[in-house]
């Protein structure tokens, strides 16, 4: 036992001074990996600024060079923008000139060619009503047809962006066919003649002042003044042929114009709301006295005065720009003329009872911009009231120089 305890005795120290070596390895080992662990966070701390200083330098220069390409983006489009603008205007010019005015072109060469048909029916009756349920008399039934083509030369010249003239020389043919009832007395037969005649129509001469041009708020308002010439045949003093029968007189020419120098002014307007354009105008015209040598159709010259009727119109509208050189149009237009007076010679002016009028009609439209100077535009109508032509067709080709 003795030994044993001696033994434990002298190992004891051994021992102790074996666990204080480890114990200061250990302790050495930590301090290394905490040293260790320091430097790789101080390392990781400067890669991290490192990182984030190529972000923000990268950021930059995609910054920049989305700034440059952007900008570059903005030229192109305004490049092209600039490129398609008289593009996109084409339609929209063409339109107007059909309706309103254009101030940016100095000169407007504008040929055009329309058609209009009239068909009439008047039921004449002769006699008397016996017993509120007879008719004992005379029933005729006359019809009149007739048609007219009018090609016209228009110019317009723009002085500046606020005055343009205009001068029109209109050339007309009308045919005319008449049926009546009668033909060798019968009731079941008609009686029939057609005339057909032609000449230079009346010109005319017109001014435009822009009021107003057209902004965001503002419609483009144009104000004009036109004077029409009597340079058409008139209609006054024609001879006329009777049938056998009597019961059908036609006149031997037909007139192209009205005999007398006429003034009308107005306003017009315009209103872009893309992609439709408004449109509207108003006018009032006034025909000037004139005395004739002759203003009957019976033979011999019978003098005397004529003053047709004033008359009111206005027209509405719109119009879509389908795309640059496209575009569609409806309207509606109307005009109301008021009776006339005539009187011969040495005798008052009286009214001539029906010459008043309402001729109202609904029209449709389109404009094609065939090339950069020449359009092509065409139009019809049919008629709303029965003093307005049945149906009218008309095709125009302005040049812009």
């Amino acid at each position: 036992m003795k030994k044993h305890a001696i033994v434990l005795l002298t190992l004891a120290p051994l021992s102790c001074l074996a666990a204080s070596a480890e114990e200061q390895a250990l302790q050495q080992q930590l301090d290394l990996l905490r040293q260790q662990l320091i430097q790789q966070n101080q390392a990781l701390h400067q890669i991290q600024a490192r990182l984030e200083a190529v972000k923000a330098s990268s950021n930059s220069a995609a910054a920049a060079t989305g700034a440059i390409a952007g900008t570059a983006g903005a030229t192109a489009a305004q490049a092209d923008t600039t490129r398609r603008t008289p593009e996109a205007g084409r339609s929209t010019e063409d339109l107007m000139i059909e309706q309103h005015n254009v101030f940016d072109r100095a000169w407007v060469l504008d040929f055009g060619l329309s058609y209009q048909h009239y068909n009439r029916k008047d039921l004449a009756l002769r006699g008397f009503l016996a017993l509120d349920a007879i008719f004992l008399g005379e029933i005729n039934l006359d019809r009149v047809r007739s048609d007219q083509w009018v090609a016209d030369l228009v110019t317009r010249y723009t002085i500046n962006d606020r005055w343009q003239l205009e001068l029109a020389v209109p050339y007309m043919l009308r045919s005319t066919n008449y049926q009546s009832t009668g033909k060798e007395n019968s009731s079941r037969d008609f009686e029939e003649e057609s005339v057909t005649d032609g000449g230079l129509g009346d010109l005319s001469l017109a001014i435009y002042y822009r009021v107003l041009a057209e902004d965001e708020n503002w419609p483009d308002l144009v104000w004009n003044l036109r004077a029409k010439a009597p340079t058409g045949k008139d209609p006054y003093g024609i001879e006329v042929d009777t049938s056998e029968s009597g019961n059908l007189i036609t006149p031997k020419e037909l007139a192209t114009g009205n005999g007398l120098w006429q003034l009308s002014t107005g306003f017009s307007l315009v209103k872009t709301l893309d992609p439709a354009i408004l449109f509207a105008n108003l006018n009032y015209g006034h025909s000037l006295k004139r005395n004739f040598n002759d203003i009957s159709y019976l033979p011999g010259n019978q003098p005397g005065s004529i003053q047709l009727g004033d008359w009111y119109e206005y027209g509405l509208g719109v119009a879509f720009a389908l795309n640059e050189r496209f575009s569609l149009s409806f309207n509606i237009n109307q005009r109301i003329t008021l009776e006339s007076e005539q009187g011969s010679e040495g005798f008052p002016m009286e009214k001539v009872t029906g010459s008043d009028a309402n001729a109202a009609s609904f029209g449709m439209g389109a404009t094609w911009a065939m090339t950069d100077k020449l359009s092509m535009a065409v139009n019809w109508s049919a008629g709303l009231t029965t003093d307005a032509p049945d149906y009218s067709i008309g095709i125009r080709f302005p040049y812009r120089f």
